[in-house]
């Protein structure tokens, strides 16, 4: 079970998260978030040495801007968390970058619309996944849950990440899904003590759980 943490942009913080067995850390370029990485926590973040996965995570982005990003960051993954196509994600994947595509979920959410993207995931095998988060006008960062229940109804051979509103207390329920494509998890604002900074402690006892 794979597990990234999102929203990371204090410097002890990220050091402190680097220490514990996460997969992936994301840095959130998008400027309505309350955990926006500005250009000058850019140039902070950019000093560091990253051990885990670099994940760069954009709203509706240019992709030249996200370029700019690329050797800075130290990116490793690319996550399209607003309206982008399979175009707009090929043009990433064919500079050889995975590409994490975020799709907002609900009671409506009609799975047959991902057919583009698992057409486009089969011509990069292993560079595309999925995130499904929850459904909220702000892309992201609501600190809700979806219906879990939902995921039965996907069928695809895309692996996905599971995210939103997952707490310290949500171990056990992610265990019980027994979905094969279900990747990991992607947890953020629930394990923060103020936007942007985590409780590292409660991040690893969540660990420890779900690996157990």
């Amino acid at each position: 079970m794979m597990i990234k943490v999102c929203g990371m942009r204090d410097i002890e913080n990220i050091n402190l998260l680097q220490e514990l067995d996460i997969d992936f850390m994301g840095i959130i370029r998008y400027s309505k978030s309350k955990r926006f990485v500005d250009d000058s926590q850019k140039e902070k973040v950019a000093l560091q040495t990253m051990n885990k996965g670099t994940v760069g995570v954009y709203v509706n982005e240019t992709l030249e801007n996200i370029l700019q990003d690329f050797i800075p960051l130290q990116l490793d993954v690319i996550q399209l968390h607003g309206d982008e196509d399979p175009a707009f994600a090929k043009a990433l994947l064919e500079i050889d970058i995975k590409v994490f595509k975020a799709f907002q979920i609900n009671e409506t959410f009609d799975f047959k619309s991902l057919e583009p993207w698992e057409k486009l995931a089969s011509e990069f095998t292993g560079k595309l996944f999925f995130l499904f988060d929850t459904a909220t006008p702000n892309y992201g960062g609501s600190g809700k849950k979806f219906n879990w229940s939902i995921l039965d109804s996907y069928n695809g051979e895309v692996p996905f990440l599971l995210s939103g509103g997952i707490s310290k207390d949500d171990a056990k329920a992610v265990k019980e899904i027994k979905h094969d494509m279900l990747l990991g998890v992607d947890l953020n604002s629930k394990f923060e003590k103020e936007p942007g900074v985590k409780n590292i402690e409660e991040i690893k006892t969540f660990i420890e759980k779900l690996r157990k």
